[in-house]
């Protein structure tokens, strides 16, 4: 789904905003600012807060749950303190209580403490703020310059690795958006989710372009000495 399908209208307004938000807790997922996480909701207690939170709010915080969840997931296992808040822009209910929403990126929170656990838990958070810095653009612009490098370098074949994204954006939503479009591993988005300055998530991002380059100039050089010795033989 694309951010033009939707009506986005108000829906970054925080100004009577509670500072209590519902928690929903994944293994496998870490939740930018504007970004867009549709979901399937199926298990019955957060089948209720998204019901629940349609009718106030419409905000939840995405959690990374910690490694060892799984031998007390229908409790409530330890969860990474800082959490991806999105509010529901859109909705989907089946006649057996399934929905289907989409959540669209609101802020970095912080959880401060969990003010209720059952059926779901309830946290009382602070909203992260981004820091911003002087270098901005030239850090923009260098991202720019390494995922242009990175789409030439890519063969036909591979098209499906280029990366696709609005290199004009601001650099808070561009790292954001870069870091859910090519970090596989959760615990490296959860990193750059809990970094609050823009220009260190930006050198994150860098470094790890740099090293896929270096990774995929020594892979095209070597393929090509193959085909090389292929024809001399």
């Amino acid at each position: 789904m694309d951010l033009s399908e939707l009506d986005l209208k108000g829906v970054s307004n925080l100004e009577s905003f509670s500072g209590i938000i519902p928690l929903f807790p994944l293994s496998t997922v870490v939740f930018f600012p504007n970004t867009l996480l549709p979901l399937h909701i199926f298990e019955p207690r957060y089948k209720q807060m998204v019901n629940d939170v349609l009718n106030t709010e419409k905000i939840i915080g995405m959690a990374l749950l910690k490694p060892g969840w799984g031998d007390s997931y229908y409790g409530n296992p330890e969860v990474f303190d800082t959490v991806g808040m999105g509010r529901i822009v859109s909705s989907e209910s089946y006649g057996d209580g399934r929905i289907n929403i989409v959540l669209y990126g609101l802020k970095r929170v912080r959880i401060i403490d969990i003010v209720e656990e059952l059926p779901y838990r309830l946290a009382r958070v602070d909203i992260v703020n981004d820091l911003h810095g002087s270098q901005e653009d030239t850090l923009r612009v260098r991202i720019g310059e390494l995922i242009n490098r990175w789409n030439l370098l890519t063969h036909d074949t591979e098209k499906s690795h280029r990366i696709k994204i609005n290199t004009n954006l601001s650099l808070d939503s561009l790292t954001d958006a870069l870091g859910t479009l090519i970090f596989s591993n959760v615990f490296d988005k959860q990193t750059l989710l809990e970094e609050p300055s823009v220009e260190k998530r930006a050198e994150i991002l860098i470094r790890d372009l740099e090293t896929r380059l270096e990774i995929i100039s020594i892979t095209s050089s070597k393929r090509t000495e193959i085909i090389k010795k292929r024809h001399l033989n």
